[in-house]
């Protein structure tokens, strides 16, 4: 008798090169005719998303919060050298934190947002400027050879 292991089918070219499903990543599909729910929304967060290489990844999401570490430092120092005391010093320098990161981060997404805006109306309007200026410049260079 022999004892070969069993033969496992072998994965097919195509399975290869799709994507992962979201029920492939223990996420449940996202069905447009149903509306989420904030519960839904709280299910699908993990404890990774939170990672600091994560976190990084975001847009505006450094600046916002390089804009909010350095306002409180530097509001929760001025607060302890002219009052003393390390608890208001703590909560000024938090609460200066949180409103400058929150803030610096809505001036952040709100520019974003209306550059995406300015470059969905140019993008249709891009390659016919492209074609004239092609245009422009063979006329140019035909002037310049027939002078």
């Amino acid at each position: 008798m022999s004892t070969q292991p069993p033969s496992s089918p072998s994965p097919s070219p195509t399975a290869s090169l799709s994507a992962p499903t979201p029920a492939d990543q223990g996420m449940t599909p996202f069905d447009p005719s149903k509306k989420p729910t904030y519960a839904d929304a709280i299910k699908s967060l993990k404890l990774k998303d939170l990672a600091p290489e994560n976190v990084a990844r975001l847009p505006c999401a450094r600046n916002a919060l390089l804009y909010g570490i350095g306002t409180g430092l530097g509001i929760g120092t001025a607060r302890f050298l002219a009052t003393r005391r390390p608890r208001t010093s703590g909560n000024w320098a938090i609460l200066s934190f949180a409103v400058t990161a929150v803030a610096s981060w809505e001036v952040c997404r709100l520019q974003r947002r209306v550059v995406q805006e300015e470059m969905i109306k140019i993008s249709p309007q891009q390659p016919q400027q492209q074609v004239l200026q092609m245009q422009s410049m063979s006329e140019l260079s035909q002037e310049r050879a027939d002078s």
